[in-house]
């Protein structure tokens, strides 16, 4: 698994290995040697090493039958700054490992994409809507998708999840989305920064949600895309009200200028997954972020 050492990898790695031969391929960018050491203990083994480093990822993936991708850049302000660097680790690591799987006869390549593939739209978006990404990142993933495609051909499944905002524990602060920066800020009764005036809209995504939907997709004998959310959307004036209203704190909600190239409106159409996959988010916004953050007596 590359990239298996990271938010939703650490958490996927420990859920698969109770059941599979499970090895992290990550170079610790976006993660500690802790989380890896805890879940070495339990089972797994690891190699420290970068995606773009073609023979080691050949070593090291030998001898398996499914490659879960995760390996990226993430961060869509970094893309914007550096769209050369996000899309080389992007598109050649993802080359990378599916000549690795040809080289090897793997079975299948699970690759995690994104949301950002997507135009904004004011509708939940279904995975034939139209594709126009806002950002280098959401651009670097598309073209990853497209590489998939075409290389599939070489008697090699494929499973694409475009992931909308997954939450949870354990999220590396680099690339937190706005639910850990405010479980962050809330805990330290620090103001909730939001930036833009709030009316954007988000689908988010519980971590255990999204490792279900991996688990489905090892599962499944056919090759498809599908959209990875919870099918609901919340305005991040309202996620952070939802915050004040869970804790019973009182702290300020403070406004910055919008971030470069950031979505305006995003929602998920589910059913493709829900019937496909059998894919079926179990846990609400609102229970998920209990999780995280302490409960109002």
């Amino acid at each position: 698994m590359t990239g298996g050492a990271g938010f939703i990898g650490g958490h996927l790695v420990d859920f698969l290995q109770n059941n599979h031969k499970v090895t992290i391929y990550d170079d610790l960018s976006t993660s500690t040697q802790s989380i890896v050491d805890s879940l070495v203990k339990k089972g797994a083994k690891f190699v420290k090493a970068d995606i773009l480093d073609y023979d080691t990822l050949l070593q090291s993936s030998k001898g398996f039958d499914i490659m879960i991708h995760l390996a990226a850049k993430s961060d869509v302000t970094e893309s914007v700054l550096h769209p050369e660097m996000v899309e080389n680790v992007n598109v050649n690591g993802t080359v990378n490992a599916l000549n690795c799987c040809i080289k090897h006869k793997i079975k299948k390549i699970i690759f995690a994409s994104s949301a950002a593939v997507y135009e904004d739209s004011s509708i939940a978006v279904t995975e034939n809507s139209e594709t126009k990404p806002l950002s280098p990142y959401g651009a670097s993933k598309l073209l990853a998708e497209n590489k998939i495609k075409e290389m599939a051909e070489n008697n090699l499944d494929y499973v694409i999840l475009r992931i909308f905002n997954v939450y949870g524990k354990r999220q590396n602060k680099q690339y937190a989305g706005v639910i850990s920066n405010f479980a962050e800020n809330i805990s330290k009764d620090k103001p909730l920064v939001i930036y833009g005036d709030g009316l954007q809209t988000r689908d988010f995504v519980f971590i255990y949600d999204v490792i279900n939907a991996f688990d489905a997709a090892v599962k499944t004998n056919s090759s498809g895309v599908y959209n990875i959310a919870s099918g609901k959307s919340i305005s991040v004036k309202e996620l952070a009200q939802m915050f004040l209203d869970i804790t019973g704190k009182k702290v300020q909600i403070k406004f910055q200028p919008a971030k470069k190239k950031d979505i305006r409106y995003s929602m998920a159409d589910i059913s493709k997954a829900e019937k496909e996959l059998g894919f079926s988010p179990k846990t609400n916004l609102r229970d998920g972020l209990t999780e995280l953050i302490p409960v109002s007596n």
